[in-house]
């Protein structure tokens, strides 16, 4: 009696929430045309780029503070699946994932041990996050620009906060190899992704002229 009862109160929920799904659909796609219509006639679009990445960007930090107990498990989960997330791209085999709300957590994984040392360092180095926003992006229509950059510069702050806690040499990931290989490579990393960042907004430039530009326009806008 009681299974025929939980059976027909999942069923119900279903149809509920089936009903209330399509009702949220319908609205979005009725209101879809006239925020685009808002976006492409007001000026946010015109704003400079790392504007919209540096209020991203000081998004997450402030969340970090002011909620500190919530974001613990967002960075613990981070940094363990951006270890599944490169084992996976170096075809290692991914027995099992574990995370904690107190900050631990562990992935056993195997095979391909010639570039371990991608897998176990990458949390500190490879924003997993950033890097299919910066894809997206390129797809996107120039008039949600603002929105992506946004969410891209929130990616970038959760990163650097989790870079800021989690890095040290009593980490295993990076004592496991010599410390002075493990931080060339990390910083290494790091300016690899600061390339694929700013080509991705200037994409029109080589690297030199990209930084030369930015640097420039901050220079100017902040001074």
């Amino acid at each position: 009696m009681k299974t025929h009862k939980a059976i027909s109160i999942a069923i119900l929920c279903i149809i509920f929430g089936i009903f209330w799904g399509l009702e949220i659909w319908n609205a979005l796609t009725q209101h879809w045309s006239l925020l685009m219509r808002w976006f492409s006639n007001t000026r946010i679009h015109y704003y400079p780029w790392y504007l919209w990445l540096l209020l991203g960007g000081v998004i997450f930090p402030l969340m970090n503070k002011y909620f500190v107990k919530n974001m613990e498990m967002t960075k613990t989960f981070t940094h363990e699946l951006t270890h599944v997330i490169t084992g996976l791209l170096l075809f290692r085999r991914i027995h099992s994932i574990h995370a904690e709300e107190a900050g631990g957590g562990v992935v056993w994984s195997s095979g391909n041990d010639k570039f371990r040392f991608m897998t176990s360092l990458a949390p500190y180095c490879f924003p997993i996050y950033t890097f299919p926003l910066l894809m997206l992006r390129s797809i996107v229509m120039p008039s949600l620009w603002p929105i992506m950059d946004i969410l891209i510069g929130f990616s970038i702050g959760l990163h650097i906060i989790c870079f800021k806690e989690q890095t040290g040499n009593h980490q295993p990931d990076i004592n496991q190899f010599p410390l002075w290989f493990s931080y060339i490579y990390i910083v290494s990393v790091w300016l690899f992704d600061i390339c694929i960042l700013l080509l991705t907004f200037l994409p029109k430039s080589n690297i030199f002229l990209a930084f030369k530009t930015f640097a420039l326009d901050a220079w100017c806008l902040f001074f």
